[in-house]
């Protein structure tokens, strides 16, 4: 078993991967999948209102975010 050096004597790591876009595809994805899931289940009249209110959500908690 080998012994590491204490944090205060290791390397800082340096740059890491931007995976920003790879994220929010992703996650643009899982929502398309998430509204046609309810519009097949419940109909489309449920999908269209968790899209608005996830989108009213949105709004209100960036708009939060730019007072402070």
């Amino acid at each position: 078993m080998s012994k590491r050096a204490p944090l205060s004597e290791q390397r800082p790591l340096g740059r890491v991967e931007d995976y920003t876009n790879a994220f929010l595809a992703s996650s643009g994805l899982l929502a398309f999948m998430l509204l046609f899931m309810l519009a097949a289940a419940f109909g489309w009249i449920v999908a269209i209102a968790v899209a608005l209110l996830a989108d009213r959500a949105l709004l209100t908690v960036s708009e939060f975010k730019k007072r402070r």
